[in-house]
């Protein structure tokens, strides 16, 4: 059973966690095709007219609008709109806008009057995105922000990023940055940028409406309306109705979708009479993903053999929340490591993008007074060992996507992960552990002094506490500000009994102690300080992070 703690220990923070979230044994949903902009929301009633045409139709969910079409949209509605450059547009009540260009190099359209909230991914060597209304062109660098168009003039306020606005005819653009606020009045006259007076940039009203996709910091009928956007481009879906280890009923819904050409979000909802809770994983790839998006999925946990993947996360964020509390972390600066296993058992890292950025990993280090340290390659991380579990310790199992079966690496075998040169781990927006590269080359090993670290009072304590009897597990992070963070984690079948350590007949490790996990749920409750009481408490199968290496 002190092989379960470990493997446990090696997640951290528990099971909903880690870059690799994700396979998916899930449902097949129909596909959304591509398009110039997809209506992935609509409330109310909305028009569109296609260029060249007088002739005026309803908008439909799911419809593609082709460069040169104009929507209007009625008295209490809206439209959502995510076109096909990976940016996104929700053009609000009583509004006139027409999707003047959706080329790859340019986006522009002509705000007429009312409103639009535009979210632009950050854009690309001479990549433009613009907004033209009567009085104004607002160009844009990678940023959330509205426009509003009256009869007055024009108005911008930026959420993220920054704005650049100016007159037609102009020869001075006015720079509105994250937080303020700026116009152009119909006489030419300038509004200059000012702090805006509604709420925190990424708090305000308006920054909430603009986000039609599951994130933190939501409510539950906002969260529940994201979803429902979000499942229509599903191109997987499963859900079940089970019993939480508490007795509570619980409908589980997951879902996989890629919001933009190289990204994918897996999304898990824990839906009770009294609770919401929701889990999302988004992660950005090296490069467009295939249009059968297991290809790339298969080895976003790591591949096995002499070849490199060729698809690998770049970044991720990971968020998980009851509504009021959330736990987010992030990564940035994602590469490929190349790892071998030599004739000592220690580990050679390589980045094969600078073959001279290597080094070796000791497996195994005895420590003198009948412990050893031992590196887990795939997890990146040390655990301390005692001689009886040495032999287990030093057994990592990885999943064999086409076989659907688990090999323990050894001698001479090769195996390809990725590392990232940042992460940050967040409780209620609260910094309480984050690295980053100690130089200027790649990570190797995060764990060794590639990675400067940083915790909340300047150290971390865990504390693991086990059940003597069932496979229930709980992970306690004490830090040296005073604050903590707890992660219960157990196993439960559908009925909500939580599985007895007889279950796994003494297997703690390697592909039968994956295979048996097979069998159960995850649920993990997530206590801290920032909480003041309250916890976050999510039910997730399991086969979904096992495929995917989550667990290693």
């Amino acid at each position: 059973m002190n092989l379960y703690v470990k493997r446990m220990g090696v997640v951290q923070r528990g099971i909903l966690r880690a870059a690799g979230a994700l396979v998916f044994l899930c449902l097949f949903a129909p596909r959304i095709y591509a398009g110039p902009a997809v209506v992935v929301q609509l409330k109310g009633h909305a028009e569109r007219k296609l260029q060249g045409s007088n002739d005026w139709a309803l908008v439909e969910l799911g419809e593609r609008l082709a460069e040169g079409t104009a929507v209007i949209t009625g008295e209490n509605s809206s439209v959502d709109l995510d076109l096909d450059q990976g940016h996104r547009l929700r053009v609000t009540a009583e509004a006139h806008l027409t999707l003047s260009s959706l080329q790859a190099e340019k986006t522009k359209t002509y705000l007429h009057k009312g409103n639009v909230l535009s979210k632009v991914r950050p854009l690309k060597g001479q990549e433009k995105f613009m907004i033209q209304t009567p009085s104004a062109v607002c160009a844009v660098r990678g940023t959330e922000f509205w426009t509003g168009v009256s009869d007055k003039g024009t108005a911008v306020q930026v959420y993220k990023g920054m704005v650049g606005m100016l007159a037609p005819g102009g020869a001075s653009e006015l720079t509105i940055r994250a937080g303020e606020s700026a116009g152009i009045l119909s006489d030419g006259s300038v509004v200059p940028p000012r702090s805006a007076a509604t709420r925190g940039a990424s708090d305000s009203p308006l920054a909430r409406a603009a986000r039609h996709e599951v994130s933190l910091d939501m409510t539950r009928q906002e969260v529940m309306a994201a979803a429902a956007a979000e499942i229509r481009l599903a191109e997987y879906r499963e859900g079940k109705s089970l019993i939480d280890v508490e007795g509570r009923r619980v409908r589980l819904e997951e879902y996989i979708m890629r919001p933009r050409p190289n990204e994918f979000k897996f999304v898990v909802l824990n839906e009770r009479k009294d609770q919401l809770d929701y889990f999302f994983y988004h992660g950005t790839f090296n490069r467009t993903l295939p249009a059968d998006l297991s290809v790339a999925l298969r080895d976003v946990s790591g591949r096995f053999g002499t070849t490199a993947p060729d698809y690998y996360l770049t970044a991720y964020e990971m968020g998980q929340s009851n509504t009021r509390d959330s736990v987010r972390d992030t990564a940035s600066g994602g590469h490929l490591v190349k790892i071998t296993i030599d004739s000592n058992g220690d580990y050679v890292l390589t980045d094969p993008t600078d073959p001279s950025n290597t080094r070796t990993v000791t497996g195994v280090e005895d420590n003198g007074d009948g412990t050893y340290d031992v590196y887990n390659p795939l997890a990146d991380a040390f655990s301390i060992v005692t001689a009886d579990q040495l032999s287990d310790a030093t057994r990592f199992g990885v999943y064999m996507p086409e076989t659907r079966t688990f090999q323990n690496l050894g001698e001479g075998d090769t195996y390809w992960k990725t590392r990232f040169n940042s992460y940050t781990h967040q409780i209620n927006n609260n910094t309480k552990i984050s690295y980053a590269a100690a130089g200027a080359a790649n990570i190797l090993a995060a764990a060794t002094h590639d990675a400067n670290w940083t915790y909340a009072g300047g150290f971390v304590l865990p504390v693991t506490t086990i059940d003597p009897l069932t496979l229930d597990v709980t992970i306690t992070h004490y830090y040296g500000d005073g604050t903590f963070e707890s992660y219960r984690t157990v196993l439960i079948d559908d009925n909500g009994h939580v599985a007895p350590q007889s279950a796994f007949a003494g297997v703690s490790t390697g592909a039968d102690y994956k295979g048996e996990l097979l069998k159960w749920n995850y649920e993990q409750q997530v206590s801290a300080t920032e909480f003041e009481g309250r916890k976050i408490d999510l039910v997730v199968e399991p086969r979904i992070f096992i495929q995917s290496g989550l667990i290693q």
